[in-house]
């Protein structure tokens, strides 16, 4: 019995030590990365809403089952850059759906860097989401996105 209780702790012990080392190395600069998400120390939100035209928009709605609004507003550089959206983002094609969105909680805005720290775009969030950037190659990143519900809501 004692080497039936030894062996699972070795088991226990190895799948510790794998999860770890995993979490750690997704950290790294090609796996997802807050340090190209830079945030601002001033919220961007009206300059860049006054100035949409300039760059591609794409909006984010809530999960469905949660709120009415929207959740994030990326604004990419009309250059050859590439920032890599999920399917749950909307492109803004005109000024109608620019005026109708809103987002109901706080923001914080944030620079979309890539390779070299280049600035792809800006991310306008709410504070409480989880956002990553990884660099794909060296001329595109991937925005990865979570909706964090607060249970205040």
């Amino acid at each position: 019995m004692k080497s039936k209780g030894r062996l699972k702790l070795i088991i226990i012990a190895l799948a510790l030590t794998f999860g770890i080392t995993a979490c750690a190395s997704s950290t790294s600069s090609t796996g997802g990365n807050r340090k190209n998400l830079k945030r601002l120390k001033t919220n961007k939100e009206g300059e860049l809403g006054q100035n949409w035209k300039d760059y591609i928009v794409h909006k984010r709605n809530p999960p469905s089952s949660f709120r009415t609004g929207f959740v994030a507003f990326v604004y990419k550089l009309k250059e050859d850059k590439k920032i890599i959206l999920d399917d749950q983002w909307i492109a803004v094609t005109s000024d109608e759906m620019k005026a109708k969105g809103k987002i109901f909680d706080g923001t914080t805005s944030a620079e979309i860097l890539g390779h070299n720290q280049e600035l792809y775009g800006y991310l306008v969030y709410r504070s409480a989401d989880i956002v990553s950037v990884r660099i794909v190659d060296e001329q595109t990143v991937q925005l990865n996105y979570r909706y964090n519900r607060n249970y205040s809501q």
